[in-house]
Parts: structure tokens; sequence; C-alpha cells
């Protein structure tokens, strides 16, 4: 006989089940009531988990205390930054949380906070249709431990890519009035940094850039401030957190928020937490300061510093320029005074050269008319009247001929005698002390009339007269200032 098809075999295993039915009482399935499933679960649970365990993972979902004083979250198992792969409840109830809360007064650095990963101790326990755990105490050391141990990795990670010094290296403006400041918009560090920047009565423009300084997804909202921020047009970058827990720190401490601070194109100034605190992107910013007022004074004294040196360098200069036109104006004076001395004595020698030479000439035309005379008077003795009255008249031409000659040469004398004048005159004008008055000068004298040259030849309350172009004015002295090359700087 030949194997069964599947038809036959499906026929033969029907007939066996009737044939059985005809001997044997069909039992019914149970079906579990809602309250005995309930009740069969906690057993279960509670035979496998029968005392109080450790359990660590991911804190999320943190609520303030309830009316009742209970305290509930969540903790999860990551295997990747997309989400969570495992979560279970977590219930704290007023009794346990007291115990706890007094338990970490010893612990300042340590606070449950979202996003930290944290190791409790609890009962596993079924109600209410889920299982969840009943905490009963927590292991700080873990937590802390943990990110101690997460940032010493980050910090060799950057140190190897020469990240730590990077931002450090960019020149931090003298006058960095342009700020990015990126905190949570609101808190406390936030206010703090705006009233510093304002009281220092200087023009600072602050961007704010609003961001989650704490818990989960705080990392990721810093990178977007930042981000945002290096699309403006800043001096400096000013990253801010105030004072909590280590843990409440956890997010300045990313190996992606300190790489992106190292790589911004701009100074970056930090001032995350407490004196006491230091997070990673402390270490990689340009200047790590304290607290966020602390940041904020750092910027005011460097614009006050900037400033101080302005005024400085232009009292330098007012120094220096005023001793160089004390200098002028006594050289000008004695200029003055040569030029003036010259001047007189060449106009008296051009006068005096200039009447002995009218003297000559009029001696010369003298002794020229006499001379003249008298050969004329010879001449008319020697000639006939006819003659003598042509020669007469040849020889009074000669002397009108004469004298236009010598009054010609007198003329051309005078003229050079008066230019040589008008010259030594305009050297004179040129010096005259009332022009410099002219142009703005002012001449200061004692009452007696002596001229005052320097301020330390004054004592207040000495009365002086200042003379002016048009009018002078008589005023008394009230404090004397002596210039000196190196004045000293008053602080601002």
């Amino acid at each position: 006989m030949g194997p069964m098809s599947q038809a036959e075999q499906f026929g033969a295993e029907q007939a066996r089940a009737e044939q059985r039915s005809l001997f044997v009482e069909e039992v019914p399935e149970r079906t579990y009531g809602v309250g005995e499933l309930a009740a069969g679960i906690t057993r279960a649970v509670s035979a496998a988990f029968p005392a109080e365990i450790w359990v660590r993972g991911e804190l999320s979902g943190l609520k303030p205390a309830n009316a009742s004083g209970h305290v509930y979250f969540s903790l999860s198992e990551r295997s990747s930054r997309r989400g969570p792969t495992s979560t279970i409840g977590v219930a704290l109830f007023r009794t346990d949380r007291l115990k706890v809360e007094r338990f970490l007064r010893d612990w300042p650095g340590f606070a449950l906070a979202d996003g930290i990963e944290v190791r409790i101790r609890g009962r596993v326990q079924y109600a209410y249709g889920r299982i969840s755990v009943v905490m009963s105490a927590v292991d700080p050391v873990h937590t802390l431990g943990r990110l101690a141990a997460d940032r010493d990795r980050v910090l060799r990670a950057l140190a190897a890519d020469g990240l730590l010094e990077a931002n450090g290296r960019l020149a931090l403006p003298a006058m960095p009035l342009r700020v990015g400041l990126v905190t949570s918009a609101g808190s406390a560090a936030c206010e703090d940094v705006l009233a510093e920047l304002r009281a220092s009565g200087f023009g600072f423009r602050v961007a704010l850039a609003d961001a989650r300084v704490q818990g989960i997804g705080a990392e990721a909202s810093l990178l977007r401030a930042l981000r945002a921020l290096s699309r403006r047009r800043v001096d400096v970058m000013v990253v801010v957190r105030g004072g909590g827990a280590r843990t409440d720190l956890a997010a300045f401490d990313g190996e992606r928020l300190a790489r992106a601070v190292a790589a911004m194109s701009v100074p970056v100034v930090s001032g995350v937490g407490h004196e006491i605190d230091t997070s990673v992107v402390d270490e990689v910013a340009h200047t790590a300061c304290k607290t966020p007022t602390a940041c904020a004074a750092e910027l005011v004294e460097r614009v006050l510093a900037a400033l101080r040196r302005a005024e400085t360098a232009w009292a330098s200069v007012a120094d220096r320029s005023a001793s160089a036109l004390a200098g002028a104006d006594h050289d000008l004076r004695r200029r003055a005074d040569l030029v003036a001395g010259r001047a007189s004595g060449a106009l008296g020698g051009a006068s005096g050269r200039l009447e002995g030479q009218a003297g000559r000439l009029s001696a010369r035309a003298r002794s020229g008319v006499t001379s003249a005379a008298a050969r004329l008077e010879s001449a008319g003795h020697r000639l006939d009247p006819g003659r003598l009255h042509g020669r007469l008249t040849d020889a009074e031409r000669a002397l009108v001929a004469a004298g236009a000659r010598s009054q010609r040469a007198a003329a051309r004398a005078a003229a050079t005698a008066e230019a040589t004048l008008d010259v030594a005159g305009a050297r004179v004008a040129a010096a005259d002390p009332a022009r410099a008055l002219a142009r703005g000068w002012s001449l200061t004298r004692r009452l007696d009339g002596r001229l005052v040259r320097r301020a330390d030849e004054l004592a207040p309350g000495e009365a002086v007269v200042t003379t002016f172009a048009h009018g002078r004015a008589t005023s008394t002295v009230t404090e004397v200032a002596a210039t000196s090359d190196r004045p000293g700087v008053d602080a601002l």
C-alpha cells in the first residue's frame, strides 16, 4: 500500500478525534478574572524579586512632588541617541523622599535631574496595571563617578585633536561692545549679566540666544543657540549658567558642545556654575570666569582699560603739544625781539645814508650852479653882448639839464632808501605782538605789569590781567597745574 494523500490523512485524523470524543469528556480552558490575574502577576513579581534591588538608568520626566509629597519619574536605557529602548516607572513616596533628601545634604554636588544616569535602590512591584520600582535610596557616587569619567574622556579626546587651546588663540577685541549671550532667557544668570553691562554706562549691544541649560535636550539647545549667534556680527560670545549641583551642569561637559565652542570664530567667555565649578566648556573657552556676573565684569574691565589707554595717550599728546606750543611761543618772541632790533638798526642806517646822500647831492648841485654862474660871468667879460647872449642861453640850458639830472639822481636814491625802509617796516610789523594777539594769542601779566610765562610763577588767589586782541580781562587764580613730560593718569 502506498503513502496516504493529504486528504486521506486529514480524514483519518477526523475519524480518530470523533472516536476519542465518545470515551473522553472535554475539559474547558481556564478563564482568569482581572483581580485573579493581577494577584498572580504580583505573586510572580514578588517571587522573582523578593528583596530590594539596585537599578541604573537615565533619569527622565522628573516632576516636583505632588500634593501628597510623592515624586514620580522614569528610568530608561538607551542603545543609541535615537531614543530609549527600555523604560520603567519609578515612584518615590513622601517618607522615602524625605529620607533621600536628608541623605543628599551631604552630597552638594548631586541632585536628581533629567538626563543624568542614576543608580537607585528599591523594590519591584506590580500595581495599577504596570510594573514599577518603589525607590528607597540613591547612590550619588555612581552618578558623580560616571560624570567624572565621561568628563575625563571628553577632555582627552579634545586634547588629542588640539582643541583645548583653539578658541584661546583668538584675539579678544580691545572694546568688545557687541556681545552674543547664550543662556536661559529670564534666568538669574541672564539678568546678572545684563545688569552688570547696563551699570557700566558703556554702549554694549547684546544679542540674546535663549537655550535650555539643564536636563534632557540641554546640549542640543545650547548648540542651536551657538549656531544662531555665529551668523550674527558679534565681538565676543558669552555662555553662562547659574549655580547648581554638579549633575545640573552635566550639559556643559558634553563633547559636541565643547567642540562647537572650540570651533567658534570669535572668542568665547564662559561662566558656568559656582566659583568651585569647572566644566569642559570652561576648559575650551577663550576665557573662563567663576560666575556669570564675573563674565560681564571681565568685558566691562576690558573696555575700561581701553578707555584708560586712550585717555593716557590723549593726555600725553596734550602735554607734548602744550610744551611744543610754549617753546614755539618763546622762540617766536626771541625772534621778534631780534628782528625788531635789526630792523631798527637797519632803518636808522638807511635814514642816515639817505640824509648823507641828499646832503651830498644838494652840495653838488649848489657847487655846480656856483661854478656855472662863475663860468658864465667870466664868459660875459670875454664875449661881446651878442655872443654873450647866445652863450648865456646855452649855459642856462646846460644848467637846467644838470638840475634835472640831479633831481633824477636824488629821486632814485630816495626811492631805493624808501624801499629799504618799507622792507624793514614790514619785518617790524610781522613781529608786532598786536598781530599775534589778533591770531588768538593772549598775554597774561601781573598787576605790576610783569609778563607771566609759566603757570608755576603764579599762586592761588593772585590777580592777573589778560590782554586780548580786543580788550583785556582781570581774573583771580584759583588753581595752578604745572605741566610735565609724563603726567599721572587719574583712575576712571
